[in-house]
C-alpha cells in the first residue's frame, strides 16, 4: 500500500456506498442541493427523501459544486502532512468541480513548498469515477510513485470509459431546461427516451431514441456490447433497482470474470435528471 499517495473524489462518485470509503487515504468533498429553503450536502437527504419533496412542490432542486473553502481546507490538510493528491472529478462538462479543484490545488501548491496535487477531468459521473481512482491507486501501490505517470495513466482510464444512460421522465429535463415543452409532451405520448452519452469532451449528447422501457435497457446492453473488450463495468440507477440488477446481470453474462460495480446515480444528478434515471458504463482494456 502506497500511504504517501491520497485520493479525493466528490461526492457524485457515490463512493460512500462502497467499501473504499474505509481506505485512509480515500476523501470525498461533497456538492450542494437546493430546494426552496432547505440546503444540504450531497448524501445528507436519501433519493426517497428528495424525490418526496419535488413531487411535493412540482420544484426541482438546484446544485452547486463543493465550495473552494473546503476544497482547500482539505488539500492544504493533505499538503501539510506531505501527501501527494490524485483528484478525480465528475465531468467538467456537467460541472463547475473540475475548475475549482484545479484553482484550489495550484494554490495550495504555490503556498505549501513541496506540494503535489493532480486534478483529472473524469469526462462521466457516477461509479466510474471511483474505477478511475481505483486504477490509479493499483498502478501506484504496485510501486509507481511518479506523479506525472499517474496522471497520464488517469487521463488514459478516463479516455477508455464509455457512458450510457436514459430517463424515464422527461419532465425533469423539460423543468431543467434542457429540452422544451412540446417535445416533452410529445415524447410523453409516444413512449419516446433518449439513450445519452458523453463525449470524449464529457458533454451530454443523444446516440439514439427508443421507444419503450424496455428497448432501452436493451440498447444500453447492445451499446456497451459495441465498445468490445472490456476491463470494467458499472451500473448506477435512481430508484430502479430491478432495471439495474437485471442490467448488470446481462453484463455479467457477457462478460465473465470482468469486474461490475453497482451504485445510486446519487441526489445530485437525480435532481437534473429524475427517478428511473439508469446509467451503463464501461471501461475498454488498453
Amino acid at each position: 500500500m502506497n500511504e504517501n499517495i491520497h485520493y479525493v473524489l466528490d461526492s457524485v462518485s457515490a463512493i460512500q456506498e462502497t467499501e473504499l470509503m474505509n481506505d485512509p487515504r480515500i476523501h470525498v468533498v461533497r456538492l450542494v442541493v437546493r430546494h426552496g429553503s432547505e440546503e444540504w450536502y450531497d448524501g445528507d437527504k436519501s433519493l426517497e427523501e428528495m424525490v418526496a419533496m419535488i413531487e411535493k412542490s412540482g420544484e426541482l432542486p438546484s446544485t452547486s459544486q463543493p465550495p473552494l473553502g473546503e476544497l482547500l481546507e482539505l488539500l492544504t490538510d493533505l499538503s501539510k502532512q506531505g501527501k501527494k493528491v490524485i483528484f478525480v472529478t465528475l465531468s467538467s462538462g456537467l460541472s463547475g468541480t473540475y475548475q475549482t479543484a484545479c484553482m484550489a490545488a495550484k494554490q495550495v501548491m504555490s503556498e505549501i513548498k513541496g506540494a503535489d496535487i493532480r486534478v483529472i477531468d473524469g469526462k462521466t459521473c457516477g461509479a466510474p469515477l471511483i474505477g478511475v481512482a481505483q486504477a490509479v491507486m493499483a498502478k501506484a501501490d504496485a510501486g509507481c510513485n511518479d506523479m506525472d505517470e499517474l496522471e497520464r495513466y488517469g487521463n488514459d482510464v478516463v479516455a477508455r470509459t464509455a457512458t450510457y444512460f436514459s430517463v424515464a421522465d422527461l419532465e425533469y429535463l423539460r423543468k431543467g431546461g434542457r429540452i422544451g415543452k412540446a417535445s416533452a409532451f410529445i415524447g410523453g405520448i409516444l413512449g419516446i427516451r433518449p439513450i445519452l452519452i458523453m463525449d470524449k469532451d464529457g458533454k451530454v449528447g443523444v446516440v439514439d431514441k427508443c421507444r419503450s422501457r424496455k428497448k432501452v435497457l436493451k440498447r444500453l446492453i447492445e451499446l456497451a456490447a459495441s465498445e468490445g473488450e472490456l476491463e470494467a463495468i458499472y451500473v448506477c440507477d435512481a430508484l430502479c433497482d430491478e432495471d439495474a440488477i437485471a442490467e448488470e446481470k446481462q453484463l455479467q453474462e457477457l462478460y465473465p470474470g470482468v469486474p461490475t460495480m453497482r451504485t445510486s446515480i446519487g441526489t445530485v444528478l437525480t435532481a437534473h435528471l429524475g427517478p428511473g434515471v439508469i446509467g451503463v458504463f464501461v471501461r475498454r482494456k488498453a
